[in-house]
């Protein structure tokens, strides 16, 4: 038993020593190596103390102000429930642990609803930004195939009412509808600068300022900008569309044309087993026996003329196609043929047979050049054209909006599949697994150009993935696979949870605020604090002697514990800990709670002293028996607390944190380092008199006597 109390004295003490070392203000160690570690850690104050960031957010309303607006008065919807609403989902989004002091208002400027941010000097301003702008929608979608033919049919519609006279109007009403796009191609192109050859076709056949009278099916081409480090930034991927094209202006331009050279060709292959594609039947064993024979193949050549060169071929080749066309290969340009080949016959500048064998991947090569063109460059007159388009994005109208989505989502969580590859789990609540479950079985129950069809799902707009649905998947799980990385599916499964606004925002202002109290009045309160703390260790000493010394040590372990908790809470629990004023009254009010304990407990050991216990028995039943009490009273503090903590404002959460953390610390710091502290202090017969702990020596006799009369 005596090591024991030793050892969780010990404890005690290290946990002190670390409290304290922590709890010192910054710079106290100087420039040491402890001290810059040190510097790390500091308290964090709130708006009121030490000012900060405010932003303001105005919601976009036109949707539902359109909707107010329309002849259908049953969709009408709530614009002060809806402000509310985005008040909400902007508080979660940018304080979601709640203890970080920030401020999240509603404000009307004339008729418009903004939403004010209010962030301390601690905030990480562009993330919150980034958390309040985030559009976290989620969306699925299922792939109906006779979409895409109502799309043509009803462009074909469009098609026939587009004249180049009403082709701007045409624009504006189409462009409003979903999928539909205005892609201009203003700068004029030769023919052969346009990447689509078969839409070019029809753009230099078609009168300039006229609509080509078809649905093209094309793609946009990849658009890109310069970067200020004069970097390439790819701003657009290529859509498969379908389109109603209208050519522009048609000019002539003069322009340098290159003809590449040409080269006719024909050769003999040597090809061994070993050679890319060489036949199972090679008839030549190795490496060396082709090299071999092509060598002697080019002698003979060089000696006799190549007047027998294609009987040489199909006699000797390995290429299979050289038995009908004896080795000859055409006409072709660079490029066409492996780098070897290519270099070989280019590098010449007239016909004739080449004169040493020539090695590719493919075998050893006689080559003979047959004819050579040269490079042309020279200067021609040609037609440029421009065009635009009215478009319609393919990938987009062959999908149906659902009713699952975000509102059904009841958790979305990191996982990872059979090969360690991170995905997202959600989980629907029961609506949402009917729903999932009915979605999936129409999806599964149909074909999609003779494949099973897909499933789509869009977070923020953007696609995510689109599975293909084999048959009706039945329960509240679904998957989001694609090409995460444990970091990227994090942040989409985080922002999943966190959920859609039902407006979108915009920042319209960003300034600094100054403190509304100050240092000043931060300083009055800890001074104040400070001598409220002190006057009470010395009530506790009065009325308690010696405990009430062992509680004043426990107050002071009580304190550098709290400042340490303030400056080391974890960013994994929503840290730091934003201390404001009403923080400081949630720590002062828990100093109370603390002392409350140790008041109960040192009246407890009293009583049994009173009863005829021995010292050492009294601490230990003292403690005991006070711990109904102090327990039943803390846990309703503890509950008050959570209850403010889940429905109150920044301000009132940055109260109810203190007092919550205080609360634990006061019955860790009553119940176990007072406890202990006494224990091994006992081990001393010099603190075994009664005096020392407020009852008098005389006082107990008197009481063990009268309990002795009355038995």
């Amino acid at each position: 038993m005596k090591q024991q109390i030793i050892t969780r004295f010990l404890i005690i003490f290290a946990i002190a020593v670390i409290s304290i070392v922590l709890a010192l203000p910054s710079g106290s160690f100087g420039d040491s190596f402890l001290g810059k570690k040190l510097e790390n850690f500091k308290i964090t104050l709130g708006l009121d103390l030490a000012g900060g960031t405010e932003l303001d957010y105005k919601i976009d309303l036109s949707e539902a102000m359109a909707q107010n607006s329309d002849n259908d008065s049953e969709n009408d919807v709530n614009i002060n429930a809806i402000a509310e609403s985005v008040r909400d989902a902007l508080e979660k989004r940018v304080n979601p642990a709640g203890v970080g002091e920030i401020i999240v208002k509603r404000s009307q400027i004339n008729d418009e609803e903004h939403i004010i941010i209010q962030m301390p000097p601690s905030s990480n301003v562009a993330q919150a930004k980034q958390d309040a702008e985030q559009d976290n929608r989620l969306e699925f979608f299922e792939e109906n195939p006779d979409k895409a033919k109502k799309a043509r049919t009803t462009i074909t519609t469009y098609l026939e009412d587009i004249t180049p006279q009403n082709w701007n109007q045409k624009i504006e009403e189409l462009t409003q509808l979903d999928n539909v796009f205005h892609n201009t191609v203003s700068k004029a192109r030769f023919k052969s600068e346009i990447i689509d050859q078969d839409l070019a076709e029809k753009i230099f056949a078609t009168t300039p300022n006229s609509i080509i009278r078809e649905i093209i099916e094309t793609q946009t081409e990849i658009e890109t900008t310069i970067d200020e480090n004069g970097q390439i930034q790819l701003t657009s991927f290529p859509k498969d569309i379908l389109a109603i094209v209208k050519v522009n202006e048609s000019l002539e331009e003069d322009r340098e044309k290159t003809t590449p050279p040409k080269a006719k060709v024909r050769h003999i292959l040597f090809a061994y087993p070993e050679a890319t594609r060489a036949p199972e039947d090679v008839h030549y064993q190795n490496q060396e026996e082709a090299k071999a024979k092509a060598e002697e193949t080019l002698e003979k050549l060089k000696n006799e003329g190549t007047g027998n060169f294609a009987d040489l071929a199909k006699q000797l080749s390995t290429e299979p196609a050289a038995q009908e066309s004896g080795g000859d290969l055409g006409e072709f340009e660079p490029g066409k043929m492996v780098a070897q080949f290519d270099e070989a016959v280019f590098s010449r500048e007239k016909s004739g047979l080449l004169e040493e064998v020539i090695e590719t991947p493919f075998g050893f090569h006689v080559i003979e050049v047959l004819s050579i063109t040269p490079e042309v460059k020279e200067t021609v007159r040609e037609e440029k054209r421009s065009y635009e388009m009215i478009a319609w994005d393919i990938n987009e109208i062959i999908w149906t909006p659902t009713p699952l989505g975000g509102a059904q989502l009841e958790n979305a969580i990191v996982g990872y599949n059979e090969i360690g590859q991170p995905l997202v789990n959600l989980l629907f609540d029961s609506e949402g697994g009917d729903m999932f479950a009915e979605l999936t079985g129409n999806v599964a129950s149909r074909k999609c150009n003779d494949n099973p069809c897909r499933l789509g799902i869009k977070v923020g707009g953007n696609w995510i993935t689109q599975p293909t649905v084999q048959e009706k998947i039945i329960g509240r799980n679904a998957q989001i696979t694609g090409q995460f990385t444990f970091e990227s599916a994090k942040r989409l499964a985080d922002g999943l949870n966190l959920g859609a606004i039902d407006a979108p925002v915009n920042l319209s202002g960003q300034t600094t605020i100054t403190p509304q109290l100050g240092e000043a009045q931060l300083q009055k309160s800890l001074k104040a604090g400070f001598y409220g703390f002190l006057a009470t260790i010395i009530f506790m000493i009065i009325m308690y002697r010696f405990a009430g010394f062992i509680a004043g040590i426990a107050l002071l372990l009580y304190a550098t514990l709290f400042i340490t908790i303030l400056k080391t809470w974890p960013e994994s629990l929503g840290g730091p800990i934003v201390l404001s004023l009403s923080g400081v009254a949630g720590i002062v009010l828990s100093i109370g709670l603390a002392v409350d304990g140790n008041i109960l407990i040192f009246e407890r050991l009293k009583e049994e002293l009173f009863k005829g216990k021995s010292l050492r028995q009294a601490v230990d039943l003292g403690f005991e028996r006070a711990w109904s009490a102090i327990r039943d009273s803390n846990l309703t503090t503890l509950l008050t607390c959570i209850i403010l903590f889940s429905t109150g404002s920044s301000i009132i959460k940055g109260f109810a944190i203190t007092l919550i953390v205080g609360t634990i610390l006061s019955m860790f710091t009553a119940l176990t380092l007072s406890r202990n502290l006494l224990r091994f202090t006992l081990l001393s017969n010099s603190v075994s008199k009664t005096n020392w702990f407020g009852v008098s020596q005389k006082k107990l006799n008197n009481t063990k006597s009268n309990i002795r009369k009355r038995h």
